[in-house]
């Protein structure tokens, strides 16, 4: 588990580069002397924990992958849309409607945010590019059921966050579409956006009049396509009956 942990920590303060070749026993035992004080060697984990350095690598990337691209941000978004959420008038079909464009707003700009400045998903992106980029072997297919197995597991997350939304809100997903298929368009949505705000000096912003009495609010370029993929997905549930309050 040492071994485990202060690989990860090499890997998320270093980044991937083009491969976890970087990551050899000698700089993981170096990492847990100076952070642990527990002195290890090669004797101490060839053929007894790993076969050999790349398997210790190959188990590093699996770990991470298995850790999906964007699961830690659902508490950051969560705690930046509590208010939106509690402060939302839900009494009239105009009121619910501008509680889900705000949620767009804020809920936007949190997720970018946390996306962006988020070294685990960096990683994770790297990871995936090594697993679709390199050629079918055991060792790559392996990696990329991890993957597979993680962004499983952080849609499940998104999901459940989506449909509690909606559902506080009274809005329903359109037939045909599921949640899910709306989980899915959001997160492709966001990490193109996160990719990009990599590549370019911050994140660009745009004043849109949807405050009170028209008054200007900041938008990102995420929240404004985050609004446009909603109106699509859903429609207030003319069933609906409002819950008690945000969990």
């Amino acid at each position: 588990r040492m071994m485990m942990d202060a690989g990860t920590a090499l890997l998320l303060e270093e980044g991937l580069g083009v491969g976890a070749g970087t990551l050899t026993f000698k700089r993981v035992f170096e990492r847990i002397e100076a952070t642990q004080g527990v002195r290890l060697t090669n004797a101490s984990v060839i053929r007894r924990v790993w076969e050999n350095q790349a398997e210790f690598q190959d188990d590093v990337l699996v770990d991470l992958a298995l850790g999906g691209d964007s699961s830690g941000d659902s508490d950051e978004v969560g705690l930046a849309l509590l208010p939106v959420l509690a402060g939302a008038d839900r009494s009239t079909p105009d009121g619910r409607t501008r509680g889900l464009q705000q949620v767009c707003r804020v809920g936007g700009d949190a997720s970018l945010r946390a996306m962006v400045g988020s070294r685990a998903w960096s990683v994770w992106v790297g990871i995936w590019v090594l697993a679709v980029t390199t050629p079918p072997t055991e060792r790559g297919r392996r990696v990329h059921r991890a993957l597979l197995d993680g962004y499983e597991a952080t849609t499940g997350l998104w999901e459940a966050m989506h449909g509690g939304v909606l559902a506080h809100l009274g809005f329903r997903v359109r037939a045909p579409y599921t949640v899910r298929q709306l989980t899915v368009s959001v997160g492709a949505l966001v990490e193109g956006c996160a990719l990009r705000a990599g590549a370019e000096s911050g994140t660009e912003v745009v004043l849109r009049p949807t405050g009170p009495e028209g008054a200007d609010e900041e938008w990102t370029l995420f929240g404004i396509g985050l609004e446009a993929l909603l109106a699509q997905y859903t429609e207030l549930d003319p069933d609906w009956v409002p819950d008690p309050g945000p969990d």
